[in-house]
């Protein structure tokens, strides 16, 4: 039974517990220098240690889904929160190279955990006049989280350097399974259903009020983290533009819950990639004009958060809540490991030209995906 009332104070401790998953990544993508020389012996090898979590979402990703729904989401998250606690502690203790490598895998577990078991809770907990606002607030905790890791890393860093991160993460995520345990719904799923991997995998992409959300979110993964990586090459574009971006897509995404409550998620995705078609081709036309950039990201910002709000929107009951989830979680890790290969190969061979039109080719796409899908779930 859906409540009539939001329950803020459980969105946010929420919200909070996924700011600590996403500095699952962060304090290692915000701190590679020094990794780097903590671990000289790795070379080339260091920087999978951050994609590591990502690649144990495309695995697991789809499965993960219906492991959380049948464990509970109450204790799939709290068990989460804690492995992730503990984990980060044992990082602090800079094993060797194998063993931290080993640690990261775990660790991607976790992380899937709680994005699978978070969001649906925070969808569970939200009224219908709220839930789009509440989804657009999820949407953003990536950014958010990037944002204030970049602030805090560098006096952890000369506090204690890489073990003080580690210590703080740690210590963050097993003080958030504490406030979140009084908090939760402690039921399970009434009808939990078996697991099997290839059953999942063929229930999500066959079954299109399942996949929709990710459907859509694929595509802008693909493209968002590759054009941080790609445009303050293309455009040498000054540290404060860099950092400004995320936060300007922060606000966009917000923005996109609150037009959540008007347009239908899948219209609202549609939309989003139509305008960061045409933004693309405005920075284009525009380079080396720097105003265009803040347009792209804030508009492209609509797309993380009607695909959010989606998952709650043609999902009614929680174990298919959990299952689309799985789904955008292993389509946004997808996203985030492949795009920027691609995107810097054709910023090699063609420059900003080949770059705008492979982000129409890719928005064009999401659009097709996201039409297909929703007239079959009618």
């Amino acid at each position: 039974m859906m409540p009539q009332k939001t329950n803020w104070i459980l969105v946010f401790a929420l919200l909070t517990a996924g700011l600590f998953s996403a500095a699952q990544f962060g304090k290692l993508t915000l701190a590679l220098p020094v990794l780097r020389e903590t671990y000289p012996e790795g070379g080339a090898l260091v920087p999978l240690l951050i994609s590591v979590v990502g690649m144990v979402g495309i695995l697991l990703g789809a499965v993960a889904g219906s492991v959380v729904a049948r464990v509970g989401l109450a204790r799939a998250l709290i068990s989460a929160l804690i492995a992730g606690g503990v984990l980060s502690l044992l990082e602090a203790t800079l094993p060797n190279l194998t063993s931290f490598a080993l640690l990261r895998v775990l660790e991607g577990i976790s992380h899937l955990a709680i994005v699978i078991a978070a969001p649906t809770l925070i969808a569970s907990s939200a009224s219908d006049k709220d839930r789009s606002v509440v989804m657009g607030i999820w949407a953003s905790f990536f950014g958010v989280s990037m944002a204030i890791t970049a602030l805090v890393l560098p006096s952890l860093l000369a506090l204690g350097g890489l073990p003080a991160v580690f210590y703080a993460h740690g210590l963050g995520m097993l003080v958030m399974a504490l406030a979140l345990f009084p908090l939760l719904p402690k039921e399970r799923i009434a009808t939990p259903v078996p697991v099997s991997y290839l059953a999942e995998h063929r229930i999500i992409y066959s079954t299109p009020h399942l996949l929709i959300a990710g459907a859509g979110f694929v595509w802008y993964t693909i493209i968002y983290i590759a054009l941080l990586a790609v445009l303050p090459v293309a455009l040498k574009l000054p540290l404060w533009v860099v950092t400004a971006l995320p936060l300007v897509s922060i606000v966009g995404t917000l923005w996109g819950g609150l037009l959540g409550k008007r347009i239908s998620p899948d219209r609202l995705v549609v939309a989003g990639f139509v305008l960061t078609s045409a933004a693309s081709v405005i920075v284009y036309l525009a380079s080396p004009a720097i105003w265009p950039l803040f347009v792209l990201f804030f508009v492209m910002a609509l797309i993380p958060a009607a695909s959010f709000a989606a998952i709650p929107y043609f999902n009614a009951a929680p174990t298919d809540r959990a299952r689309a989830t799985g789904g955008i979680a292993q389509l946004g890790n997808v996203g985030t490991t492949t795009g920027t290969p691609i995107f810097v190969l054709v910023f090699d061979q063609v420059g900003l030209g080949g770059v705008c039109l492979t982000m129409v080719l890719f928005c064009g796409l999401g659009i097709v995906c996201t039409t297909l899908l929703r007239a079959k779930t009618k």
